[in-house]
Formats: C-alpha cells, structure tokens, sequence
C-alpha cells in the first residue's frame, strides 16, 4: 500500500515536470516576454531549459525551441531612437527634458514601463549613429538613444 502511495507520486512529480518542461520556462516564467526578437539571453531560462535537457532530452529541447521561438529567453530591454517629431515633444523651450513626456515616449516605443529615475536605464544624446552603435557594442544594459 505504501509503495503504490510513493509510485502514484513519483508518477506524480514526473509528469507535472514533463508537462512544465514541454511549455518551456520563460513561456512559463514570463509570458509578458513574448515577441521579443533578439537580445541577452536570460541565464536563469536557460539553466532552467538546460536541467530539462539533463533529465528529459526531448522535452528540454522542445524547451529551448520554444522559448526561443517566443522570444521568452531574452531579457527585457530595448533601445529607441526618438524621431524629431518626439523630439519636439519631450524638449522644453529651455532645451532641458520633460521626464515625464519621455517616459510616455519610450514607453509607447519599447512597448515596456518605464521610469526614467531607475538606475538601469541611461538616456544619452547621441551625434550619430556610429556614437549609438559604438555606445551600445560597449554596454550591455538597456539603452534608450536620443
């Protein structure tokens, strides 16, 4: 009696683990990521992905494909580039920023929440775009150019 309590289980515990392994972790984890198309990878989903591949090799692979077919393996994070239309806009007649104009900007434009006061966001006026490619192959974080 106690052994088919322990099987039922068991049987329990994998099948719950197949089933979440075959949806994918950051689908899972982090549904709001879907349709992102490229950026860092997200070591914790992947470590994730990776330990279904350790146990069951077929499920972590459908893992990783669908999470990377979701887009749900990257970090968040983006750029944007501001047109001068939207540059009219967040720019007062002083030539400082309204912060909050900016953020209704970027936000309509990464498609994210954003708040300007957090430290992982830097916002930099830009001259060109070989200053934004060089700035952005240099640092890894979340950049919004301008």
């Amino acid at each position: 009696m106690r052994i088919n309590r322990l099987s039922k289980a068991i049987a329990t515990g994998l099948c719950a683990g197949l089933i979440l392994q075959t949806t994918a972790c950051g689908t899972v984890l982090y549904p709001e990521r879907k349709g992102q198309t490229g950026g860092q990878l997200d070591p914790a989903i992947v470590a994730l992905d990776a330990i279904g591949l350790l146990f069951f090799f077929v499920p972590g692979v459908i893992a990783f494909a669908v999470d990377f077919s979701n887009g749900t393996i990257y970090l968040p994070g983006g750029s944007a580039e501001l047109t001068e239309e939207q540059m009219d806009r967040v720019a007062r007649e002083d030539g400082t920023v309204d912060q909050e104009a900016l953020e209704q900007v970027l936000e309509s434009e990464l498609d994210t929440p954003v708040d300007l006061k957090t430290s992982e966001l830097r916002v930099r006026s830009l001259q060109s775009v070989e200053q934004a490619r060089a700035l952005i192959d240099s640092q890894p974080t979340t950049l919004a150019a301008l």
